[in-house]
């Protein structure tokens, strides 16, 4: 008499729970039934593997010795069972990442162009938001993937360095100002800065007094495009990530300008969490952005 899988199933069941009943319930199945197949898992063991009393059943030694090897028998078959999922998820699986505006509109477009030519048959779906926002979409579990100028405290979150984004100073073509701009001038200038939760924001209120730099805000606004388009309209300067001003440069639409004695940049992460069993599409695509890392 053979050892099927739905017998090792069967028994684990009834050892968890030491009622016959319950394993069929959880099983979806009869009391009969389960008993029937244990009786046959004895049989082919000649032994005894629970003693039969009530209320509750209890393991023979026989049946104790055997639950730890079908235990690692079944958690074996069920990572087989996972390792399989994962290489049809590379052919055709789903990779949610989560990005900050600057980088998620500017950069990521051609990276995803370029992974879809590799896995034509993959699905990339991603966020765009501000710092704050990417790191929570990460932290809920609603992306795998994470590009943040800021890594969280979270321990179990991996980084790696990604990219580096310049920032500048956009201001309107009215204005004469010098580049670079000394920032005492730029602390007395009105200035329209970006929504709370955007780094940019955080690193003007780096830069400067928080207090003085409050009287001069004339405006805030969510998203570098809404920034941009104030300051084409003369209302003020701003601090924003030149990838995301540059159209609006190119076209002579607002000038920039660095600002004297400062390193404008952020720094960009790739972050995952490690306790997530990320899918081999989800690697697949973190080892796409990283080459790409590596070869900028």
């Amino acid at each position: 008499m053979s050892i099927t899988l739905q017998r090792l199933e069967f028994f684990r069941a009834v050892a968890r729970h030491l009622s016959f009943s319950a394993a069929a319930k959880e099983l979806y199945t009869s009391q009969p039934y389960v008993s029937n197949q244990i009786r046959k898992l004895e049989d082919h063991f000649g032994a005894r593997l629970f003693v039969r009393s009530q209320p509750k059943i209890s393991l023979t030694e026989a049946g104790a010795a055997l639950h730890k090897r079908i235990e690692q028998i079944l958690s074996d078959i069920e990572q087989l069972d996972h390792v399989a999922r994962q290489f049809h998820g590379l052919q055709r699986g789903t990779v949610r990442f989560a990005a900050t505006e600057s980088i998620g509109n500017h950069v990521m477009p051609e990276l995803i162009a370029r992974f879809h030519r590799e896995h034509p048959s993959m699905i990339v779906q991603g966020r765009i938001g501000n710092t704050e926002e990417v790191l929570e979409w990460l932290d809920l579990r609603e992306v795998e993937i994470g590009i943040s100028p800021q890594i969280p405290e979270d321990p179990a979150v991996i980084s790696a360095p990604f990219y580096r984004e310049a920032l500048v100073v956009i201001y309107p073509t009215s204005m004469d100002l010098p580049d670079p701009l000394p920032l005492e001038r730029f602390a007395e200038l009105p200035k329209i800065v970006r929504e709370g939760g955007s780094l940019t924001r955080a690193r003007m209120y780096e830069l400067l007094d928080p207090e003085s730099l409050g009287t001069t805000i004339v405006g805030e606004l969510s998203g570098t495009t809404a920034v941009n388009e104030a300051v084409v309209t003369g209302l003020a300067v701003s601090l924003v990530p030149e990838q995301s001003a540059r159209t609006w440069i190119e076209a002579g639409l607002v000038r920039s300008c660095a600002l004297a004695g400062v390193t404008l940049s952020h720094d960009f992460h790739l972050l995952h969490t490690a306790e997530r069993d990320l899918t081999l599409a989800a690697r697949a695509f973190i080892e796409h952005l990283l080459s790409y890392r590596e070869l900028g």
